[in-house]
């Protein structure tokens, strides 16, 4: 009689190692489909513009956090499910964009994730911008949140800057067109 032939315990600890690897690379390989923010038919790349959110990385003792730059509206059409949405495709010419600066809470317990919260939900933390985009070209919408002491205090934040850069480096919306300053 012969017995069923098994894979070593050593084995199995390396296949079950390999599975959240083999994940993660395939999470990493999915395309985004931008938003689409003009009416009519599909056009060209080269007959639209393309816009996305910045990403900014930010890291306490403990815990690294992911904010990013999301968009709320395209001159009269809201997008819905803001969040899904990293990148819109718009129409040349010139454009309203309503941003917003999307706060990660990360793991945190306590007053910080409700702080967080609360800075997020303000619909005053959203921003709209004014600038002429150009068919065929690429933007970025930037952000940095300046705080009037420690960056962990989200009830320090003096004002969000928010810019616009094209594909080349050249900034279309400074800094100062952008910004944001809390009410006090």
């Amino acid at each position: 009689m012969t017995t069923p032939c098994r894979p070593s315990s050593s084995l199995r600890s390396r296949r079950l190692l390999l599975l959240p690897l083999l994940l993660s690379l395939l999470a990493c390989s999915t395309v985004q489909i931008p938003y689409k923010a003009y009416v009519g038919a599909e056009r060209p790349a080269t007959a639209l513009a393309l816009v996305r959110g910045d990403f900014f990385y930010r890291k306490d003792f403990l815990n690294s956090y992911v904010d990013a730059v999301r968009f709320q509206r395209v001159d009269d059409q809201v997008i819905e499910n803001s969040r899904a949405w990293g990148e819109v495709q718009m129409m040349p010419g010139a454009r309203e964009l309503e941003v917003y600066y999307s706060w990660d809470m990360g793991a945190r317990i306590g007053l910080a994730p409700a702080m967080v919260s609360y800075a997020s939900s303000r619909e005053a933390i959203s921003r709209t911008l004014r600038f002429n985009v150009e068919a065929g070209r690429q933007y970025a919408v930037k952000a940095q949140p300046v705080f009037n002491g420690n960056p962990g205090d989200i009830g320090s934040l003096l004002h969000v800057d928010f810019w616009v850069e094209d594909d080349s480096g050249r900034v279309v919306l400074s800094r100062e067109e952008g910004r944001y300053k809390p009410a006090q």
